[in-house]
């Protein structure tokens, strides 16, 4: 009996477990959108982490679903469904278009918008258009993509900073924009790995960066990183590139025997014999000096997300040898970020780490380029290198392919950027946040020059007996902490956005150096024990706090009539007491006018809104202290008769203690219209702004003690120009779908009020200078005399009106030099000659990006160029009238008795004629048009054939494939010099990436480092 009961309920067990077991099925589909079927669709079992998303053709397989499951089908841009499996093995969906998230929304200070309930010039480029560019600086990427922002990068070299200005140059002390990644402030983005980057906005204008008040007048570019999605299965990315860097032009260069040729023809110009004989050796440097070199770039990312969470985890490894030797990147970056939701409760994290590790090669850009009558190497020599050793040539100079080998720059940039953001909804839509940001970069340069022998001839640069180090060390610590209260209610047709908060911001830097000299061996190369040897150190610490409060009001009426109103106040403890405190206000209208009734939408255009508005705000870019004397310790005095000196203490360096913020005054009219059923999308903005109290240095009489000039508010800068952005969208559900984007932008700057002029940068050993800025002109434009050909006898000396009141310089010519133009027609040649030659800055910049699909094909291509701007081309001064280096190609065709029709000058040493003055000589146009990214993919998924495969792609990505230039430098694309123009500058020769160097040099052209041409080859994959 009992056992016949064990048996019935061992029976009914098994029975349970086999329903149990057979309960747990399999479903698949298709997910479709009205044109088609729908990749990448997100498909998950409500209440679980068991999900999948569908593949190229829209299709799905699901396994162990319940057979009572609910099914979650999501996608952006598309109203997610939920349906019941009721024991279906087959499920197909249906996804419509969200009208709402098909409302672009962008991203403002401490908050987002409707798109169409925007009033202030805002633009925006999202993660495709930047990664579609190879490179190790995300800022690089935005180069063309965006109307109204110029991004510069000074040559090629792997990792560069790039020089970013939003609408013009604004200030003389730094005028690059202010940076927040995901809430948190930061001086730059040169650290982020571009695959993290979801979208990037810049506000343009005061009406839509016043929420950042005094540090906000360059404009504020904010970053938005990948946080995953919701209801979405885990998700694997893997993207692998690889590919090599190749050198796209080379310059013209003297061989051996030309350069012999050459210093013969030099010394016979200056009445010497031409007998210098050829040693018989001819080396190229240029080909040693820039060879290929190889890119690897590898990465993959985890994302997810459930009902109320999402998080996305990040690794990438970056590696580039740069095209010069001695040259090379690496990068390392990893990320975490999520976002939780508990009832009313919202957290948000977000942390990425990077470590920089990179080698410059700063001997490239030091002058002209090394004789090629040296040989590559001379193994006798300490060091293995040599210089011009014999008086007989009678020139000295480097060897700057020695140098590059010899001196061993090495340094490391750790970045920490950390974000929380805890938000809380207490009533229905009354929101209250605390943003807390912090960032924490630390950053070491160790630079060791060995023993070595060159040659005697200038041998305080080519002879070391004593090797020497530099290390430089320091960090730098900010924070951020930003409560707000947030509220928007609906009354009617009445729709109101209300923000208050406040913002603190404390930065704090350390900085250490020392410089030792003779240490024990070359093989050491830190100070460690041997503190001995140090000859000299320095270090300080700087502390600056920002203390703001703010409000913002966004109403419009039927999102018709559209009305924002912002105000800030800051307070930093930068200026003295009494003018630390700044107000900045803004107001801003929009009306949609294709919602009027009178408008037809339906018609050729679709939509249509105007918008304007009126905005001041600040700056305060200066160092700390800048209001603060300063005591120099060593200045001894002698008192009457007394013998010796008695130690005391002096104020070196005066201030302007009502030193205060800078202001900018910002006037903004702009339209924004679709047409064509909407894929035709139009922007045209116009502006006007002035910036006033601009800090300047202002030159001081030696009698108030100090020979340095003295900080003030003194000068005024007006920036003007439009903006104009395009994009058209062909997608009709066949197998061809493109995109075409297009972007201009054209600004006039100008000094509207200085005390005095001041100069740029010196460009050689001279102090000679070519940057200018005037009241009256551009920023830093070209200043020189005007050449009209060269003189090509004696005849045209003696007859030339230009000099009839000036027999003194005609004394001093002779047939070869220049024939300067008396621009004040006085018949004298002089400083009062002296004129505008041309302008850095670009007359218009613009960019072309096209996108096509066809089938699994995939072509992107983005072109970028200028008009309009100058050059003041530096290495054509090296390479043309310095006493040493090598020489450019045209010094075959410079004047002699021989050649005398030619515009080019004669070669001399003694240059009474002045003919290497600043001159339009150096001034070449700038203007290029330039295929920037060439890429052509393809989809593999379906020859993958596997499931667990929902995403597979193949690519082949060309940069810099050609440009279009009458340039004849390496690239047209210079920038600024932000190494400088020399050695050793600023902190124990460390110069930080955001030197104010960028202001005041720009165009300048010091052997700028080549641009390479890259190929790179990469497979993407999605699991």
């Amino acid at each position: 009996m009992r056992q016949k009961i064990c048996n019935r309920i061992m029976m009914l067990l098994l029975g349970l477990s086999t329903t149990l077991m057979y309960a747990q099925q399999t479903v698949s589909g298709t997910v479709t959108e009205p044109n088609g079927p729908l990749p990448g669709a997100n498909i998950l079992v409500k209440g679980t982490t068991n999900g999948t998303t569908s593949d190229f053709d829209g299709k799905y397989t699901l396994d162990n679903v319940a057979p009572d499951a609910i099914l979650i089908f999501s996608y952006v841009g598309f109203i997610a469904q939920e349906i019941p499996v009721n024991g279906q093995t087959t499920i197909d969906a249906l996804l419509q278009e969200d009208a709402a998230a098909l409302d672009e929304v962008v991203i403002v200070g401490y908050g987002s918008q409707s798109k169409r309930d925007v009033t202030g010039a805002i633009s925006q480029i999202k993660s495709e258009d930047i990664n579609q560019v190879v490179t190790a600086n995300p800022t690089a990427a935005l180069q063309g993509k965006l109307a109204g922002v110029q991004v510069e990068t000074a040559g090629g070299a792997p990792g560069s900073p790039a020089n970013v200005f939003v609408r013009g140059v604004s200030s003389l002390t730094n005028s690059f924009p202010l940076y927040v990644v995901d809430g948190t402030i930061t001086d730059n983005i040169n650290y982020l790995n571009s695959k993290d980057i979801v979208n990037l906005q810049v506000l343009k204008d005061a009406t839509s960066a016043a929420i950042y008040g005094s540090r906000a007048a360059n404009g504020v570019i904010i970053v938005t990183t990948n946080r995953g999605k919701q209801n979405a299965s885990p998700t694997v990315n893997i993207d692998v590139r690889s590919g090599v860097n190749t050198q796209s032009k080379r310059l013209d260069l003297l061989n051996g025997p030309e350069y012999i040729a050459f210093l013969n023809q030099r010394r016979i110009n200056d009445g010497q014999p031409g007998d210098i004989p050829d040693p018989g050796i001819n080396t190229d440097f240029q080909d040693l000096t820039i060879n290929m070199g190889t890119i690897q770039d590898f990465g993959f990312n985890i994302s997810g997300g459930g009902e109320n969470s999402k998080y996305f985890f990040s690794a990438n490894y970056y590696d580039e040898e740069g095209l010069l030797i001695s040259e090379e990147f690496n990068r390392k970056n990893a990320r975490l970020n999520s976002e939780f939701k508990l009832g009313q409760l919202k957290i948000q994290e977000s942390f990425g780490f990077s470590e920089n590790r990179f080698t410059r090669n700063n001997a490239f850009g030091n002058q002209g380029g090394t004789v090629p009558i040296i040989r590559p190497f001379a193994s006798e020599n300490d060091g293995g290198f040599e210089a011009i050793s014999d008086p007989v040539f009678g020139i000295g100079g480097t060897n700057k392919f020695a140098n590059a080998q010899l001196v061993d720059d090495q340094n490391i940039e750790r970045n920490f950027l950390g974000n929380i953001n805890i938000s809380y909804e207490i009533i229905e839509g009354l929101t209250a946040k605390l943003n807390f940001g912090t960032e924490y970069t630390s950053f070491y340069r160790n630079t060791f020059q060995p023993t070595f022998f060159q040659s005697n001839i200038d041998s305080e640069v080519n002879a070391n007996p004593l090797n020497d180090l530099t290390e430089v060390r320091g960090e730098r610590y900010a924070t951020n902490v930003e409560p707000t209260l947030n509220y928007k209610k609906s009354i009617g047709d009445h729709n109101f956005d209300l923000l208050a908060g406040g913002a603190r911001q404390d930065i704090t830097t350390n900085t250490l150096a020392i410089y030792a000299e003779g240490l024990p061996s070359n093989n050491i190369t830190n100070i460690a024990q041997f503190t001995d040897n140090i000859i000299n150190s320095g270090g300080g610490r700087f502390d600056n706090k920002l203390f703001s409060v703010f409000g913002r009001v966004n109403y419009n009426y039927k999102q018709k009539y559209l009305l924002t109103a912002i105000v800030r106040r800051d307070e930093t403890s930068l200026f003295a007491d009494g003018f630390n405190t700044g107000t900045f206000p803004s107001f801003s209208a929009g009306w949609v006018v294709s919602d009027e009734n009178f408008f037809n939408q339906e018609g050729l255009f679709n939509y249509l809104k105007v918008r304007a508005g009126y905005g001041e705000l600040g700056s305060q870019n200066v160092d700390p202290f800048s209001n603060q004397s300063v005591v120099e310790p060593n200045s001894p005095i002698t008192v009457g008769g007394a013998a010796g000196q008695i130690p005391g203490f002096a104020i070196t360096s005066l201030v302007d203690p009502t030193l205060s913020f800078e202001t900018s005054t910002t006037i903004n009219f702009g339209i924004d219209t679709s047409l064509l059923n909407n894929a035709l999308k139009l922007s045209l903005d116009y502006f006007n702004r002035d910036n006033e109290d601009v800090i300047q240095a202002v030159a001081i009489p030696d009698s108030n003690g100090s020979v340095n000039p003295v900080f003030q508010n003194a000068s005024s800068i007006n920036n003007k120009g439009f903006e104009f952005e395009a994009a058209y969208n062909y997608d009709t559900g066949g197998d061809l779908t493109f995109n075409v984007g297009f972007n201009i932008s054209a600004i006039d700057n100008e000094l509207t009020d200085s005390p005095n002029p001041i100069v740029g940068p010196s460009y050689n050993e001279e102090g000679l200078r070519a940057n200018r800025f005037e009241v009256g002109q551009p920023l830093g434009f070209f200043f020189g005399f005007r050449t009209d050909g060269i003189y090509n006898n004696q005849a045209e000396i003696d007859n030339d009106p230009f000099l009839a009141n000036d027999p003194d310089r005609r004394a001093l010519l002779q047939p070869g030099d220049f024939r300067r133009v008396d621009i004040n027609n006085d018949g004298i040649i002089n400083d009062e000659d002296q004129t505008y030659l041309g302008d850095p800055t670009p007359d218009f910049a613009y960019g072309i990006n096209l996108s096509v699909n066809y089938k699994n094909w995939d072509l992107g291509a983005f072109f970028n160029g200028v008009q309009g701007n100058e050059i003041y081309n530096v290495t054509k001064f090296f390479g043309y009238f310095f006493l040493d280096d090598n020489k450019l190609g045209i010094v075959r065709d410079a004047y002699t008795p021989e050649n005398p029709n030619t515009n080019l000058p004669r070669v001399t040493t003694q240059d009474t004629a002045g003919n290497q003055l600043p001159s339009d000589f150096f001034v070449e146009d700038g203007s290029f048009f330039r295929l920037k990214t060439l890429e052509i993919g393809y989809n593999l998924t379906g020859l993958v054939g596997k499931k667990w495969v929902s995403n597979a792609r193949a690519f082949v990505n060309v940069q810099n494939l050609f440009t279009i230039t009458d340039y004849s430098g390496y690239d047209p694309e210079i920038g600024s010099n932000n190494s400088g123009l020399g050695t050793n500058r600023g902190f124990f020769g460390f110069t930080p990436l955001t030197s104010a160097d960028s202001v005041f040099d720009r165009g300048l052209d010091v052997r700028a480092q080549p641009r390479p041409r890259t190929f790179t080859f990469g497979l993407q994959m999605s699991f």
